[in-house]
């Protein structure tokens, strides 16, 4: 639909007769055509979406059907798309003046005929003389009248006319002759501009954006006026326009905070930078153009309202979109983000300081949350709630690093990988041993338990059985967790654990101390009352080896005799 020819139509009606829009829609008007002391003759007017190339529909009412059935007119049934809308209107206003007035065709009569009446003859005109003076009206209630021919005569004065004056032809309303009201018809409700005050093409960009923007007129020149833009419910620019040069570039005023969000309109607007007054631009296409770039602005303050439900934030007093969300981490500490949210629906921009960035040990644009966005599915907070849960971990995992350098030695961290490996030493068989752990810290930590897992690789069977041992004292640990459990309160477990597998216990008496001397069975040569058996290397207390060898000659696990140097 042309809707620059739809308004012109409209405008071109209205002028003439009583018509408005219909619940502000340019392209269905409702009004009459004709009004009598007694009935309107209604109809409305509907544009289809293929106007001008098919006419308009006329839906007419019942008092036109009753008086010309369904009319047929000419100017739809030869339609162009140069045809006028108001020419088959006037073609209407012709065919129901005919119908209400019908011309009056009177037969001459001769003298002799006119004496036989014994009645008067109501169609008879009298004498010029007895004609009243009147005045015409432009009404069609008055078809016929005579000029006056001068002072009257009076009424006992002999007739000096024998035969009656020729009657004057009817007035016949054939096409462009019909009478229009002097002053123009205008639409009840100030729908459309008076033409007379501005330019056509004016009045035409005035009316365009009434159809779809609340504004006031400044001054006295209605081409001067403010637009109420809103985008939000709390957020309604005021945007001064003032085109009475149209179509020369309009003069526009800009709030700061409009500039604030989209720079200088004037170089940012694609309506304004290639403004040609040779292609009658329109000013409306300047509003939705601004109001296509202020929208953003809805989204940010929906995403600003998410932030707000679980973070504490102030926004920036020079900037819409710009905000320092306040970040209070374990051990109370509080850290500032600086994030602008302008980049919207991509990532937003993040700044933070050297101190939190050393927490996070990773680039900020390294972040799960920014790798994996997705533009109109990622929000803002999700990358704030990952910072958050980084800053929080982070500082956490710090303190207790802390403690373990405290006490243990051997201790590294991978940020990346969120891993923690310990080397722990013990004794096995006399020999040193060392426990090599790696900590797997999940991602919700301390909410979840870490992983935790010995990745020595044992030849020896005994060894591969404190492994396991101590594998099973970890889920012991585990199961009683929670999140203000603590790493070093697991490595003093594993400590007493190590001490508790790596010493072997006698193979005959299941006792790290002899019951014969009370010595271990690890340690020293001097301290320790130990032997193994050449043959298996199972552990004995020296007193409970010799006690086996005498009484049945053979290990008591492998069930091989010793050599003899190793009998008692």
């Amino acid at each position: 639909m042309d809707r620059q020819r739809v308004l012109k139509e409209a405008q071109q009606i209205a002028s003439k007769y009583s018509f408005w829009m219909v619940s502000g829609n340019i392209s269905h008007l409702y009004g009459y055509i004709h009004k009598t002391n007694d009935q309107k003759y209604e109809l409305e007017i509907k544009f289809p979406e293929q106007f001008p190339q098919i006419p308009p529909h006329l839906i007419y009412d019942d008092d036109i059907l009753n008086l010309l059935s369904e009319p047929n007119l000419e100017g739809l049934e030869q339609w162009s798309p140069e045809s006028s809308v108001l020419s088959v209107l006037d073609e209407l206003y012709i065919k129901i003046q005919n119908k209400l007035n019908p011309p009056i065709h009177m037969e001459d009569k001769n003298e002799e005929e006119i004496e036989e009446y014994i009645t008067p003859d109501l169609n008879k005109y009298p004498p010029e003389e007895e004609i009243e003076s009147s005045t015409f009206t432009p009404t069609g209630d008055e078809l016929f009248y005579n000029e006056p021919t001068g002072p009257s005569e009076s009424p006992t004065q002999p007739q000096s006319h024998p035969h009656p004056q020729p009657q004057p032809q009817p007035q016949d309303y054939g096409e462009h002759e019909f009478i229009i009201p002097e002053n123009a018809v205008t639409s009840p409700e100030e729908l459309f501009i008076d033409t007379d005050s501005e330019s056509l093409e004016g009045t035409t960009e005035l009316a365009l954006i009434q159809q779809e923007y609340a504004y006031d007129e400044k001054g006295d020149k209605p081409t001067h006026i403010i637009v109420y833009l809103t985008i939000t419910l709390t957020r309604t620019f005021l945007i001064d326009i003032d085109f009475s040069n149209y179509p020369q570039k309009p003069n526009i005023i800009f709030p700061n905070e409009v500039k604030a969000i989209i720079g200088d309109p004037y170089t940012n607007l694609q309506t304004l930078t290639s403004w040609d007054n040779t292609k009658n631009p329109h000013i409306i296409d300047i509003l939705h153009e601004l109001e296509t770039k202020l929208f953003s602005l809805k989204t940010v303050e929906e995403q600003l309202r998410n932030i707000s439900q679980e973070f504490q934030f102030e926004p920036d007093p020079s900037s819409l979109t710009r905000i320092k969300v306040h970040l209070l981490t374990y051990g109370f500490d509080e850290y500032v983000i600086h994030i602008d949210l302008e980049p919207y629906p991509n990532p937003p921009s993040i700044d933070i300081s050297a101190e939190l960035r050393e927490i996070l040990n990773r680039p900020v644009k390294e972040l799960s949350s920014i790798q994996n966005w997705v533009p109109k599915e990622s929000e803002p907070i999700d990358v704030i709630r990952e910072l958050a849960w980084l800053v929080d971990k982070n500082s956490r995992i710090n303190f207790e690093l802390e403690l373990l350098k405290q006490h243990y030695q051997n201790i590294s961290y991978d940020a990346l990988t969120d891993t923690l490996r310990v080397d722990m030493k013990g004794k096995m068989k006399t020999e040193d041993l060392t426990f090599e752990f790696k900590i797997e810290l999940p991602r919700d930590y301390p909410m979840s338990i870490p992983k935790v897992s010995v990745i020595n690789e044992f030849d020896l069977e005994t060894h591969e059985k404190s492994k396991e041992d101590l594998h099973a004292s970890f889920d012991d640990f585990f199961d009683e967790w929670t999140p203000y459990s603590y790493l070093v309160d697991l490595f003093n477990l594993i400590s007493k654990k190590i001490f508790e597998v790596s010493v072997v216990a006698c193979v005959i008496c299941h006792q790290i101390d002899c019951p014969t001397c009370s010595l271990k069975i690890a340690g020293s040569d001097e301290d320790a009352c130990h032997i193994a058996c050449p043959s298996c290397d199972r552990v004995y207390h020296k007193h409970c080896w010799d006690q086996t060898i005498k009484s049945f000659g053979k290990c008591g696990f492998c069930l091989k005799v010793p050599p003899p140097e190793m009998i008692p």
